[in-house]
């Protein structure tokens, strides 16, 4: 008989951990997806969202797995579904851009920069290029 009863502790006691485990773990990692899925489906075109990178942008089109989304104006990258984090507040949005403006390479760089490639130029392997 006092084998019986130390097994069926034994017993008894792995039945209280493994239901530890599942309260203390996997309940509430389910939970955080399931929330997560919900917040993606209710996501639609124009909204703002954060990805897991950090990377703040606006949703262009949604599908099954994947999602279009705008990171700055005319720069668009398909990125998971699961990427997504977080719906953005408009308040969080530190800059605003003009969507309508056109960049242009005069813009970026200036006429009289150094840093123009020339291929007449012969190189100089001493020369430090920082």
């Amino acid at each position: 008989m006092p084998a019986d009863n130390s097994m069926l502790s034994t017993l008894l006691m792995f039945a209280v951990m493994g239901l530890a485990f599942w309260l203390l773990l996997i309940r509430p990692a389910q939970r955080k997806q399931k929330a997560q899925q919900e917040l993606v489906s209710q996501l639609g075109p124009g909204s703002r969202v954060m990805t897991t990178a950090g990377v703040l942008a606006t949703v262009r089109e949604m599908g099954e797995k994947t999602a279009v989304v705008e990171i700055s104006p005319g720069v668009e990258m398909t990125i998971l579904r699961q990427a997504i984090m977080r719906a953005v507040d408009p308040s969080e949005d530190e800059f605003e851009y003009d969507e309508d403006a056109e960049v242009e390479a005069t813009d970026i760089v200036e006429e009289d920069s150094t840093a123009v490639f020339d291929p007449e130029r012969p190189v100089d392997p001493d020369q430090k290029s920082y």
